[in-house]
């Protein structure tokens, strides 16, 4: 969820001072598999299991991943957590310092301790390799988004003194220590997803600093298509890539615009709530959260195919499940929606 869309839109009460707590960094949401190309006709969504996470504390960022399994992954402090299907959170993982972002595919797991990522076999908790990110600021925020052989990673410094900063954006291999640029610090933070076709995300380039969306392939040089309306929530699905922006020149309201994701065209552009604040591509379908409601789309028009009522949204959670994270009386809880 971009950052920028958090602060103008509001989170829930509850939420809104550990997201505020990145300093304009926004949050890091692992990414998730294309979902069906068509929503179901006769779509049912309900809750069909609830977790309660306790009280997560003001300084939680809120960052959240899910692994092939649908099992979900979060850290506090140097600890990592995991969900499994309604299961309370156990323990996962102690890594030697504050983790930053945390993901997982079905044999490895990725951590983010500063300037430093390592993996770790889920078998044995062996770990396997680490890997150096560039830079020589003290990182507040980072994202990781491994996709078959290839792991994505985002780093980002703001803090509440510096404001708002662009992110890196590298790219490395669990058969090598290479760390490859792909970005250096003029990506949105946090407003990314991935496939096999590469990393999608927001930045800016060029000798007018124009504002571009971007499909950077595993290997050779990104592809990008111009767009001023960016600092978006940013989603996958139905070979699409979604983002939920704020169109300044429509008198600030909210849009969900959609590209196809082989050449970046345009496919609609469609108003939506301006209480709308995340979109995630997930194994029900495009969702869009906002509004204490979360809405199956249909990914060919954008338009609710079905609806339902959760109140203290915080945050969706992209991924092979579907998982919508709120918060209640300062109580966290993840909810696992089917149709």
């Amino acid at each position: 969820m971009s950052i920028r869309n958090v602060w103008r839109k509001g989170l829930t009460a509850a939420a809104l001072p550990a997201v505020a707590a990145l300093g304009a960094a926004g949050l890091a949401i692992a990414a998730p598999a294309h979902a069906a190309s068509t929503a179901p006709a006769q779509a049912r969504l309900h809750v069909a299991g609830t977790v309660d996470l306790g009280r997560l504390g003001n300084s939680f960022s809120y960052v959240f991943s899910e692994d092939p399994h649908g099992n979900v992954y979060y850290a506090r402090g140097p600890v990592v957590y995991v969900v499994k299907g309604d299961h309370s959170p156990v323990t996962a993982l102690r890594a030697s310092g504050p983790v930053l972002a945390v993901a997982a595919t079905s044999s490895d797991l990725f951590v983010d301790v500063g300037h430093t990522v390592s993996a770790y076999a889920r078998s044995d908790g062996r770990r396997l390799r680490t890997w150096t990110l560039p830079g020589s600021e003290t990182f507040t925020s980072a994202g990781l988004y491994p996709v078959g052989t290839t792991v994505w990673a985002y780093t980002d410094w703001a803090t509440d003194e510096s404001g708002f900063e662009y992110a890196n954006v590298d790219r490395f291999s669990l058969s090598s220590p290479a760390v490859h640029s792909v970005s250096a610090n003029n990506a949105y933070p946090a407003d990314m997803a991935a496939d096999s076709a590469g990393l999608y995300y927001e930045g800016i380039a060029g000798a007018g600093i124009s504002d571009y969306v971007f499909r950077a392939p595993p290997s050779g040089s990104p592809r990008r298509h111009a767009d001023t309306d960016i600092d978006a929530p940013l989603a996958l699905a139905a070979g699409n890539v979604y983002l939920l922006a704020i169109h300044e020149n429509q008198n600030g309201h909210t849009y969900l615009d959609a590209f196809r994701s082989s050449t970046l065209g345009s496919v609609f552009s469609l108003r939506v709530s301006d209480s709308d604040t995340d979109v995630a591509g997930t194994g029900l379908g495009l969702l869009l959260l906002g509004g204490n409601k979360v809405s199956l789309l249909n990914p060919g028009n954008g338009h609710a195919v079905v609806t339902l009522s959760v109140p203290g949204e915080a945050t969706l959670v992209p991924g092979p499940s579907a998982v919508v994270v709120t918060v209640s009386h300062s109580v966290t809880y993840l909810l696992r929606l089917a149709s």
